[in-house]
């Protein structure tokens, strides 16, 4: 699934690439989920709703795809993090070294003594057999060559030694933003194709980020009536805000207008509209609408503010709507439309099992490599249990996730993955048994009960 990471087929690779690979896999994961380090954990146990949204978080702030989704450029800037751009140099720097060889060297010299005879070169052996006379002879005249071995001593030699130096080329910016004010619709309509559920991972992403960026934050909700504001001042109050993205559900209808005259009006207060600032001169507040912009009326929006709306669209809009709508497109300094109908939620079967074995959910712990990592406080520890229960999680054949369409069957002493074919082909195959009792229907009602399976009761 596009957005995880997943282990590499390391079948026929050596036993150092194979751990390589899984160390780095790990790492990368393990990295990545430190999204709830800033979350606070504000829960012991994650529901899995949380977990999908925080998925989702993680997925747009890394950078990676979101299968279903197109995220323009635009927007993965405002919700990824800045990170530090490096350039390798190389350096050459020419040396002299002295090299011994490994071999001894040889050459080809008239035969010193007759003792040297086993030492005589492989022509003259020839010539010997073909014509002892002659090889006599010409041992006798010093005409018989033999093959000595030379030490030829250490060589001298000049060689280039490169070496690269990762070098920073330029610096994350720390504050790029001083303020951010961020709305959310959680109206009845957001309910539809996954919209409040993508909006929530993507509020997730921008808020994280800004707080990293030690930005102060203001969040509203809104649908037909504006609800109060929650401030981040500090990254300590964090999991507060947090926890009510987390939690909110839809309910209501959709009124753009007074929530974006409340939060006019909440920004002009910040930037001292009247004291500090002129209305026309650029505030210093960010203003990011997420909402599906079904609303009759919106106010005019100040020239000075910067307004990123991001328009979740799950179906066709009503005509009524379109003149708001035009207005929000034209005031927004960024104006993104995102169809979340083909959103494919990321899998998160790895990434919560990742979680368990780290102490970070609740739950049974029945996975390996826990003991160590029960621990609290001790991080080196409890992450060098989590790599060891990785690499068995790899070593296993049911260690990695189901493939994408498998159900999980589930029956009072029974639990197997199958395919939705898999599975039908089985409920047709015990129709068959029942419709058909030919003396194969009680036995097949009585295994299929012994089983632990579902009983049908056939009328007679």
């Amino acid at each position: 699934m596009a957005g995880n990471s997943r282990p590499a087929d390391l079948a026929g690779a050596a036993p150092a690439e194979r751990m390589a690979a899984v160390q780095a896999d790990l790492a990368a994961l393990y990295r990545s989920w430190q999204i709830l380090d800033l979350v606070g954990e504000t829960a012991d146990a994650l529901p899995p709703e949380w977990l999908r949204i925080l998925n989702i978080a993680r997925v747009l702030r890394e950078g990676l795809p979101l299968a279903g989704v197109e995220v323009p450029e635009h927007l993965a800037r405002l919700v990824r993090p800045a990170k530090p751009e490096y350039e390798v140099i190389e350096h050459r720097e020419r040396k002299h070294r002295v090299v011994y060889p490994v071999m001894p060297d040889t050459r080809v010299e008239p035969l010193r003594t007759i003792e040297d005879l086993p030492q005589v070169t492989m022509p003259d052996l020839l010539l010997r057999d073909l014509d002892p006379e002659m090889f006599e002879y010409r041992l006798l005249s010093g005409g018989i060559n033999g093959v000595y071995f030379t030490d030829p001593g250490p060589a001298e030699e000049d060689y280039d030694e490169v070496r690269e130096e990762r070098v920073l080329k330029s610096r994350p910016l720390g504050r790029r933003r001083q303020r951010v004010y961020a709305l959310l619709d959680i109206s009845n309509s957001m309910r539809e194709a996954n919209k409040l559920l993508f909006a929530k991972g993507l509020l997730m992403a921008y808020l994280l980020t800004a707080c990293e960026e030690r930005a102060k934050i203001y969040f509203r909700t809104f649908a037909n009536r504006v609800h109060p504001r929650t401030d981040c001042l500090a990254p300590a109050d964090f999991p507060v805000l947090a926890r009510r993205v987390l939690t909110v559900t839809p309910d209501g209808s959709t009124d753009i207008k007074a929530t974006l005259a409340a939060a006019i009006g909440d920004i002009n207060a910040l930037d001292g509209v009247g004291k500090e600032r002129q209305a026309f001169e650029e505030s210093s507040t960010e203003l990011l609408l997420i909402s599906d912009c079904e609303s009759y009326s919106v106010p005019s929006i100040p020239r000075g503010i910067r307004l990123h709306t991001v328009h979740l669209k799950g179906g066709p809009m009503p005509k009524g709507y379109a003149p708001s709508f035009d207005q929000i497109r034209g005031a927004s300094t960024t104006f993104t439309e995102i169809d979340t109908t083909r959103l494919v939620l990321p899998h998160s079967l790895r990434e919560r099992w990742l979680l368990l074995q780290d102490g970070r959910l609740a739950g049974d712990s029945a996975g390996p490599g826990l003991e160590a990592g029960q621990r609290p406080g001790d991080r080196l520890e409890r992450r060098n249990a989590l790599l060891r229960a990785y690499e068995r999680m790899q070593e296993q054949p049911g260690g990695r996730e189901r493939r994408r369409g498998a159900v999980a069957f589930s029956a009072p002493g029974l639990s197997v993955g199958l395919s939705p074919r898999a599975l039908l082909r089985r409920w047709l195959r015990l129709l068959r048994r029942l419709l058909h009792p030919g003396g194969s229907a009680p036995a097949a009602a009585g295994s299929v009960a012994a089983a632990g399976a579902v009983q049908f009761r056939v009328r007679r």
